[in-house]
């Protein structure tokens, strides 16, 4: 190891060893102060919650004993009791108690009498006692709350009762302690539950208890994440580390400083080094002997070095593109060359035979073999002009039209293999025929996407007694037009599927692997998919090919050329 890292490892160590031994004792000692408040802060915030439900009992008990004393309710029960139509008048009682419920807002109210008669609710549900319970709890005194656990809720029930003229009515209110608990909660940043939880490392638990008038006792659990606390602690570790921090670079500027004379020439090295990636590097001349020279030798030896591979790559790069270019264009030509051969050899079939079908197959023949050559011609111009596809020309078009038109040039190719065609199923209601549904979209292009899909599809299923091709054209919901392709073939292996769009990946001894990967790219270019969706029902494989209505976005426009 050279001097100047030897500089810098001292004096970064010893910063580092003083400043990480004083930072150790004083993060235990904030740790256990941050972690003795914050548990204070949740014990805190139990005893908070017990006083605020102890309070609210009280204040239910007030509300409840003053409806008692003076309130109009009671009164009339009373008085309807006197005169012993309490019986009639209860529908009147049951349209009563649930607006004193909302004046008084409790979850719960029962408007209860002497002779068991309650009118309200369902005492079971609430309170988790008979009529009868309920009925001899109103002569036990003066107004009072509990804690009673009914059929839903833990619920904080207050009760009074008022004595007539031979006869006790009273009030029972219930309002469910869940809801009062988790706003108390809210309010105090913490999660109160009813019980006793089991404690967990990232949570902080602080246990009370809520007593009522009966003694009846009920736990309570309070707890905060430990996240706040957690802050707490890193950034006392943030701090920590920064004293570390500029410890370490005082130590470094001092080591930096010491070893500056010495580091001059590996400096000039690393700068000429950093510009190898961009050609700009030069050879260095640098006065010194041992290793730096050693080092100055190599470095300019794998300048010239680096140089001559450069030169080497780039003529490659340009015969393998030019490669790949020739390639396209053979694969491409090779597609509708086949149905002009054989729409040819059907006209010299017929022709030889004097069939009356020659003149009908004569015009739609020529139109083929016209329709494949301008596609020929087309994709031989475009790439020996700019080496690519061409751009697409988009215009309306009828899918199932350009569907039926690849079908009908492909059906003298197929054979024994069926080779079918399903169209959009037309709505039943309709009263006329419909116009067609056009997409824009370069026909060309679609039609050689589409014969490469179906050629594939004929070549897989070739050879079974049963051969069959599918394409099928369906409007999605969304607009967009779908165009599937599905064989009965022996389907694709699983470690070609991946790899089924990347150039020269094929299954043919006889392919180039150019086919769906130019296919892709056109239907990328038309801003659709081609995608193979797995097998198809038949068990072969299958291809969908989704375009947009609106066709290829627009193309940019690059600057004018002199």
């Amino acid at each position: 190891m050279r001097l100047a890292p030897r500089l810098v490892l001292a004096f970064g160590f010893v910063a580092v060893l003083s400043t990480t031994g004083l930072g150790v004792l004083v993060r235990e000692d904030r740790v256990n102060a941050e972690t003795t408040r914050f548990d204070a802060e949740v014990q805190r915030a139990c005893d908070s919650v017990r006083a605020e439900v102890v309070r609210q009992a009280e204040r239910d008990r007030r509300l409840v004993g003053g409806a008692c004393q003076s309130g109009e309710l009671v009164d009339r029960a009373l008085v309807a009791l006197e005169h012993g139509d309490f019986a009639e008048r209860r529908l009147a009682f049951s349209s009563l108690v649930p607006a004193e419920r909302v004046a008084f807002d409790f979850d719960e109210l029962l408007l209860a009498v002497d002779d068991g008669d309650l009118v309200g609710a369902d005492p079971k549900s609430l309170l988790s006692q008979s009529r009868r319970d309920v009925a001899a709890a109103m002569g036990k005194g003066p107004a009072s709350y509990s804690f009673r656990r009914g059929d839903h809720a833990l619920s904080l029930v207050s009760r009074c009762a008022k004595a007539g003229r031979g006869h006790v009515a009273g009030l029972v209110g219930a309002r469910h302690l869940e809801p009062l608990l988790a706003r108390q909660g809210a309010a105090l940043g913490v999660t109160v539950a009813i019980g006793r939880a089991v404690p967990a490392a990232d949570v902080t638990v602080a246990s009370c208890g809520l007593a009522d008038e009966r003694g009846a006792e009920i736990p309570l659990t309070v707890s905060k994440p430990r996240a706040e606390l957690t802050l707490a602690l890193a950034s006392i570790d943030q701090r920590i580390l920064l004293a570390a921090a500029v410890s370490l670079g005082v130590a470094l500027v001092f080591a930096v400083l010491l070893a500056r004379s010495l580091g001059r020439p590996l400096a000039e090295l690393a700068r000429e080094a950093s510009r190898v990636k961009t050609d700009e590097a030069r050879p260095l001349t640098v006065r010194g002997s041992g290793e730096v020279r050693d080092l100055v030798v190599a470095f300019d030896k794998m300048i010239e070095d680096l140089a001559v591979t450069r030169r080497r790559l780039a003529a490659t790069t340009r015969v393998a593109a030019w490669r790949e270019v020739a390639r396209r264009v053979a694969h491409e030509v090779k597609n509708p060359l086949a149905p002009i051969r054989a729409a040819v050899e059907t006209l010299r079939r017929l022709r030889a035979r004097d069939d009356p079908a020659f003149d009908e197959y004569f015009d739609e023949a020529t139109r083929t073999v016209l329709s494949e050559v301008h596609r020929i011609s087309t994709i031989v111009t475009e790439f020996t002009r700019f080496a690519r596809l061409p751009q697409p020309r988009p215009e309306d078009l009828d899918p199932v039209e350009v569907a039926r038109q690849v079908v009908s040039s492909h059906e003298p190719l197929a054979e024994s293999t069926v080779l079918e065609l399903v169209e959009p199923v037309a709505p039943k209601a309709a009263a006329s025929p419909r116009r067609p549904r056009t997409l824009r979209a370069d026909r060309d292009q679609l039609v050689q996407v589409l014969t490469n899909l179906v050629q594939n599809a004929l070549d897989a299923a070739r050879g079974r007694p049963d051969a069959r091709v599918t394409l099928s054209v369906v409007w999605e919901p969304d607009g967009r037009c779908s165009l599937t392709v599905e064989d009965n073939g022996p389907g694709l292996a699983k470690e070609i599927a991946p790899r089924l769009f990347e150039p020269y990946a094929t299954t043919k001894a006889q392919g180039t692997g150019l086919g769906l990967a130019i296919a892709q790219r056109i239907a990328i270019e038309h801003d659709g998919e081609l995608a193979y969706i797995g097998r198809s029902a038949a068990g072969g494989a299958a291809f969908r090919l989704s375009l947009v209505p609106e066709g290829p976005p627009p193309e940019p426009r690059g600057p004018a050329s002199g």
